[in-house]
């Protein structure tokens, strides 16, 4: 919740300061400025590549791409794909988990909505999430993990332009 107060309070200030900017910009303009303002926030939760347990390929955005780890012994997680955003999304998520040991979860956080996705018996998992605007996340969740955990999440509207 802080962090929440936290980013409406800067966007107020940004906002604010740049005022007399958007008098000269059309709706269009200030509605990508401010996704950007919002782009910029949410990318900071992110796991950056090199801190990774795995190895992710993004697509067209933070949003899109493939991720996979091999794992032995780890406990940890990586916030993998989403970000902060004005625009609505709807992404498929899709991959497996093969555990030999420990566990590793699939966590999303949508806003304050935190759930994990359910894996079939086989280890698989799909699922399409309808993202609405603000902080959306897709996460590995390591608990003293030994295993594979492949993923991939791409737009599930192709008409979507991310």
């Amino acid at each position: 919740m802080k962090r929440v107060i936290a980013v409406l309070l800067l966007i107020s200030v940004i906002f604010a300061l740049t005022a007399c900017r958007f008098n000269y910009m059309t709706p269009e303009e200030i509605a990508a400025s401010m996704d950007d303002i919002a782009g910029r926030i949410g990318d900071s939760q992110i796991t950056e590549d090199g801190n990774l347990i795995g190895n992710r390929t993004l697509d067209k955005d933070a949003y899109s791409g493939t991720y996979a780890s091999d794992c032995k012994d780890c406990t940890d997680r990586d916030v993998v794909f989403g970000g902060g955003s004005i625009e609505e999304r709807k992404l498929k998520v899709s991959g497996r988990i093969q555990t030999d040991s420990g566990e590793a979860l699939i966590r999303v956080r949508m806003n304050e909505d935190v759930f994990f996705l359910d894996c079939s018996e086989d280890g698989t998992f799909e699922s399409t999430l309808s993202l609405s605007s603000g902080g959306n996340y897709i996460m590995v969740v390591y608990e003293d993990f030994t295993g594979t955990v492949e993923m991939t999440c791409e737009y599930a509207d192709s008409a979507s332009n991310g």
